[in-house]
């Protein structure tokens, strides 16, 4: 009976630990589910922002930009040369505002080439993360196919309390042990993970909603811009 007290008192050992264990691997679910809500947000108003930021003002000021130029054109057609230097003079500033149109447009093309390859290097990341979603998924189905057919097992007839017998238990105790140290090892270092991200995407938050400001700040100088533009052409076609 030495052998059967002892086992005893380890399982209830065990299931005391069992239930401190599954506290924490809780714990860490809900703080998993919390970080994935927080980049979920963090990805969302990074998205936000590029939209605003891309297609709303960068549209702006480009618009910008051409209507300033069409005033200098219009302002040197305009001109009344007096002479053909004069004439010259005014045809050579026709050609320069050509070209400073130009290397701006040749300039943001880069810009924009340079957003752009950065942009499919993370896309080709975003694939390889879905592949690893989609593995994930795999194991959990894998894993609960296995269950299933442990429970089949059971139902017909695996479980054979009859057959059992103090050694075996001991083994069986043994090998709950070492599971659980395996499980406490990967809680505490999940745990140490989560807090890293955690803080990481809430210092994300902070620097996204910043961007945001700047966006917004951005527009308006954009749209003040476009008060004077609006106000050259007025004077041009006076």
């Amino acid at each position: 009976m030495g052998d059967v007290n002892q086992n005893k008192e380890a399982i209830a050992r065990n299931r005391k630990r069992i239930f401190n264990i599954d506290a924490e691997v809780m714990l860490n679910k809900s703080l998993v589910y919390q970080s994935r809500a927080m980049i979920e947000e963090n990805r969302l108003m990074i998205m936000s922002n590029y939209s605003a930021a891309f297609m709303g003002n960068r549209q702006l000021a480009n618009h910008n930009t051409e209507e300033i130029f069409e005033n200098r054109r219009a302002i040197l057609a305009n001109a009344q040369p007096a002479d053909d230097v004069q004439s010259n003079y005014i045809q050579a500033q026709i050609n320069k505002t050509s070209l400073d149109y130009l290397a701006h447009r040749s300039e943001l093309n880069t810009a924009v080439l340079a957003v752009s390859e950065e942009m499919a290097e993370i896309n080709a990341k975003l694939i390889d993360i879905n592949k690893k979603i989609m593995d994930a998924n795999q194991s959990i189905v894998e894993f609960n196919s296995q269950q299933i057919a442990i429970n089949r097992d059971l139902l017909d007839g695996a479980l054979k309390p009859s057959e059992a017998n103090s050694g075996d238990n001991a083994v069986l105790i043994a090998s709950n042990q070492d599971a659980m140290k395996d499980i406490e090892s990967r809680v505490v270092k999940n745990r140490s993970a989560m807090e890293g991200l955690m803080s990481a995407s809430q210092t994300n938050a902070a620097n996204l909603m910043e961007n945001k400001n700047q966006i917004s700040k951005r527009r308006e100088s954009i749209m003040a811009n476009r008060d004077v533009i609006a106000d050259n052409k007025s004077r041009i076609m006076e």
